[in-house]
């Protein structure tokens, strides 16, 4: 019978190697019964279990004493077992002493196995023992690896050593040649800019020049239309000598309707205009508020010329009259409108009836500071337009300012309805025409300069489908000053 059939369960080995796995002498030192304590066996308990069993079947044999009995000076026997004490049938120890045998032969199988598995373990110790030498010897051969390894990167590094210190060197030549360069593009950057600004002061010297020349030449050309214009002059005052002139020039207008000479009739033109002009071309706050805007240039005149009067042709109910004397300026006005004069003089202004062209004529040289006329021109044919402008070369003062005003036809609404507003209207005069009059009197500088749009232009200038040159051409400036200023002598 083998020991594993006396396993209980008949479990295999494995079973109880995988829960607990004992060395040798443990498994040899386990009892039988762990669950009983038995005494400790006697010295002659060491004698095999056969001899044992021999000896108690001999007749006579008496079993051993109990472990702890002791004689009679020992200690106090243990009190007796009944189940021990009772005596055995031969069949029952026979039983007993199979049961040993079992015991010892399950214990044989147990040193049996514990022998092979400690075989297995020497032999998988001895292939771990041959496992660790090959490692051992790679860790060896590893180390040798790298020495070589550590000398191979000792080269290595003596090589990027080198290397560096020739990076360094060429980074050194670099930058010295770098910055070489850099201070040779500084310095040709420099004669650049010095070359720069001595052209730019060049041509700024230039056109300072050539500034400076085109307004000498102006002057110049100035100054010769000034002499042609005084030279002109004589020439009338010298036409009644030589019998060479005809009715002055500026009377050459087509000849008026006959009509029967009437006083009253020239009373009710005069109001009849002056009823015109309040209806449709605005309130004197309106127009004084408009002409505001030229008494800067007034001032500035007024001053240059030594404080001398100003003189308004065309006055009117006097608006601009009034504008100059609120602005301490001495002025008066001159006009053919009695009705209109005599609103003027109510005001307080030095308004005087008579005729513009005969007033002027009359005035001494270099006698005025500003000669002006506001809407004036267009109700003259140009020969009389034109006589005024070469007069007041003569009148004004050098510095002195000539100023005309009158309707801006570039207006489209202007040129085709409201300059057809006052019947005395002759013809427009645009700004060519005029700016070239000024030019060929002499005066110089020439501005030119178009005032007082529409109410309603910025409101067509904000619609975006409105075209932004439409809103100009139709509710643009409704206004066209001229203003010429006499050039100095010197």
């Amino acid at each position: 019978m083998s020991s594993q059939t006396s396993r209980p369960g008949n479990a295999p080995d494995t079973a109880l190697v995988n829960r607990f796995t004992p060395d040798a002498a443990a498994r040899l030192s386990v009892p039988a019964h762990p669950a009983r304590a038995t005494p400790a066996a006697p010295p002659e308990a060491k004698r095999g279990i056969t001899a044992r069993a021999r000896g108690l079947l001999k007749p006579g044999s008496a079993p051993h004493a109990p472990n702890g009995a002791t004689g009679p000076g020992g200690p106090p026997p243990n009190p007796p077992n009944p189940r021990r004490d009772r005596k055995l049938t031969p069949l029952k120890r026979l039983e007993r002493y199979i049961s040993a045998i079992f015991k010892f032969g399950r214990t044989e199988g147990m040193a049996k196995d514990a022998r092979k598995r400690i075989t297995a373990a020497e032999l998988r110790m001895d292939a771990i023992e041959g496992e660790l030498g090959k490692f051992g010897q790679d860790i060896r051969q590893s180390w040798d690896r790298g020495d070589h390894v550590e000398d191979l990167l000792n080269s290595h590094l003596d090589s990027v050593a080198a290397i560096e210190d020739r990076i360094e060197a060429l980074s050194a030549a670099w930058e010295a040649r770098h910055l070489a360069s850099m201070d040779e593009g500084h310095r040709l950057a420099n004669r650049i800019d010095a070359q720069q600004d001595r052209a730019e002061a060049q041509a700024r010297d230039l056109r300072t020049e050539i500034t400076a020349r085109m307004r000498a030449a102006q002057a110049e050309t100035a100054l010769l239309a000034q002499l042609f214009s005084d030279l002109t002059r004589r020439i009338d005052r010298l036409a009644p000598a030589t019998g060479t002139a005809d009715t002055p020039r500026p009377e050459s207008a087509p000849a008026p309707v006959s009509l029967p000479a009437s006083d009253g009739f020239a009373l009710f033109k005069d109001s009849f205009y002056h009823r015109l002009e309040n209806r449709y071309r605005g309130t004197v706050e309106e127009i004084t508020t408009r002409l505001s805007i030229y008494l800067p240039d007034v001032e500035a005149a007024y001053l240059r010329t030594g404080r001398k009067p100003a003189m308004d042709i065309g006055c009117g109910r006097g608006e601009w009259l009034g504008l100059l004397q609120e602005a301490g300026i001495e002025a008066f006005g001159v006009d053919t409108n009695e009705v209109q004069i005599a609103a003027a003089r109510a005001a307080g202004l030095d308004a005087r009836r008579g005729d513009a062209l005969a007033a002027l004529a009359e005035m001494e040289d270099a006698s005025l500071s500003v000669l002006t006329a506001h809407h004036l021109v267009e109700h003259l044919p140009f020969d009389a337009v034109a006589w005024i402008t070469r007069e007041a070369m003569r009148v004004l003062a050098p510095g002195g300012v000539l100023l005309f005003e009158t309707p801006d036809t570039r207006n489209v609404l202007v040129g085709a309805t409201t300059f057809h507003t006052d019947p005395t209207h002759l013809k427009p005069m645009p700004e060519q025409v005029l700016g070239v009059l000024f030019e060929t009197a002499g005066f110089d500088p020439v501005d030119i300069r178009h005032l007082n749009p529409h109410e309603r232009m910025g409101e067509f200038l904000d619609k975006t489908d409105f075209n932004d040159e439409l809103a100009f051409l139709m509710f643009g400036p409704q206004d066209l000053a001229v203003l010429g200023t006499r050039p100095n002598k010197d």
